[in-house]
């Protein structure tokens, strides 16, 4: 598959209530994740920021494949959320226990 398919292809036909259903979802999902981030208080030692940015990419990803954009928005759309992606996963399985590393229980 061409790099052109892939940023310009229409996306699949599915029914509304999915689409905008799981749009919904992930919203309530981003919201509930910002107030649960911002009631953690300073010293908490652990990651705080995994959750948004799974949520962001998840975000990104249906905002770019399941609504049909302007040939231009849809390029950069999926690009955001192509380049999203790739962050998150930096982020998640590299970044994220560098700087938040599991604390190990004492015996």
């Amino acid at each position: 598959m061409k790099t052109r398919n892939i940023l310009t292809s229409p996306p699949q036909l599915r029914s509304a209530r999915f689409t905008y259903g799981f749009l919904v979802f992930m919203v309530l999902l981003l919201l509930w994740n910002v107030k649960l981030w911002w009631s953690v208080p300073p010293s908490y030692p652990y990651d705080r920021y995994t959750n948004l940015v799974v949520v962001l990419m998840l975000l990104l990803n249906h905002l770019a494949f399941q609504f049909r954009w302007p040939r231009w928005g849809m390029i950069v759309m999926r690009l955001l959320a192509l380049g999203w992606c790739v962050f998150g996963l930096f982020y998640v399985l590299y970044w994220s226990p560098i700087l938040y590393p599991l604390k190990q229980a004492s015996p």
